[in-house]
């Protein structure tokens, strides 16, 4: 609903969005070093393309590299702060570590999605929105 500054182009006439609204999703070289992980861990590094490299490595190879990326469960410690803080607050400095998000490039999402929002650049479409409870 975000992309192309909200203009749909006509591909769809309404959405549903479960748990979630727009994210901080950064820069596309924030998405950089996860790419560079992909094709270090799927054997592509010392190929010219590493792209089309990555398109035809074996399925099981991609899905062991994709496992050992970070997902939703993932964190990060910031490693400047001292292990004393650590030990008070040990949860305040994990977040999650998002690999595969959808990066501001400036053509195709242009601005960051809570920009896009605050500025209208929405598809102008019906929209379901919700959550799950976690029980």
């Amino acid at each position: 609903m975000l992309l192309n500054n909200g203009n749909q182009e006509g591909l769809f006439r309404g959405a549903v969005m479960q748990s979630g609204g727009p994210i901080p999703v950064g820069d596309i070289e924030n998405g950089q070093q996860y790419y560079d992980f992909m094709v270090k861990e799927t054997g592509c590094s010392s190929q010219s393309d590493t792209l089309d490299c990555l398109r035809r490595v074996p399925y099981s190879t991609y899905k062991r590299a994709m496992d050992a990326s970070p997902n939703f469960f993932a964190y990060q410690v910031r490693e400047c702060l001292s292990v004393a803080y650590l030990r008070y607050a040990p949860t305040a400095l994990q977040g999650l570590v998002l690999a595969w998000l959808p990066r501001v490039d400036g053509h195709f999402l242009k601005e960051p999605p809570q920009y896009s929002v605050l500025r209208g650049h929405v598809a102008d479409v019906p929209l379901i929105t919700g959550m799950v409870p976690i029980s």
